[in-house]
């Protein structure tokens, strides 16, 4: 939403030369006077308000739609995954590609989840997609070169950082989860004891 601030000012500006000109120059009353002040302020900010509509914010991406593109990169990073012959490296991206799947479980179940995970379905889904399809195409060469062995390395080191952090995000997904079931243990808990019904 636009700050309207100096439009204010404009209108208070424009109420006190309205009064000043027509109680000293014009010699109209005091109050005569402050009520032609009183009307050029509110006509100042009808004025600026018509020129400046409020903006609402932008509202959240449709949950269907959002769904249907993570789905749409998950099977892009399986089909990616596929083409790599490196076993150790298709487990990593197996792990990965499980953790996504309950990520968008999640978020289906939970719609309010959608806006904690806008980065994940962004950046991160995308990022990884790009991580992999280079290295299956780097991994295919038969060429016996250090800098790509060390880049074929340092992508397989990111595999294990993108587990952990999809891993995190599904934890940050259920933690409301786990403290609406914390609160309502709790609840139950002191109503069976102030009831007499739990163990003496």
């Amino acid at each position: 939403m636009k700050d309207s601030s100096p439009d204010w000012i404009v209108s208070g500006i424009l109420a006190a030369a309205a009064f000043l000109v027509t109680f000293i120059f014009a010699g109209f009353g005091f109050a005569v006077s402050l009520v032609i002040g009183a009307l050029f302020f509110a006509g100042g900010a009808c004025i600026f308000r018509v020129r400046h509509p409020v903006q609402s914010e932008a509202p959240l991406p449709d949950l269907d739609s959002a769904l249907q593109e993570g789905r749409r990169k998950l099977s892009d990073i399986r089909a990616l995954g596929k083409k790599i012959q490196v076993a150790e490296t298709c487990e990593k991206i197996e792990r990965i590609t499980v953790s996504i799947e309950r990520i968008l479980v999640e978020i289906k179940r939970d719609p309010a989840d959608l806006k904690r995970a806008r980065q994940f379905l962004s950046y991160y889904l995308d990022a990884t997609i790009t991580i992999i399809n280079k290295y299956a195409t780097l991994s295919s060469q038969s060429v016996n070169d250090r800098s790509i062995a060390e880049s074929l390395a340092r992508a397989e080191r990111m595999l294990d950082t993108l587990d952990q952090a999809f891993g995190k995000q599904l934890a940050r997904l259920l933690s409301n989860d786990v403290m609406d079931l914390d609160t309502e243990l709790s609840l139950l808990e002191k109503t069976i004891h102030l009831e007499g019904l739990g163990d003496e």
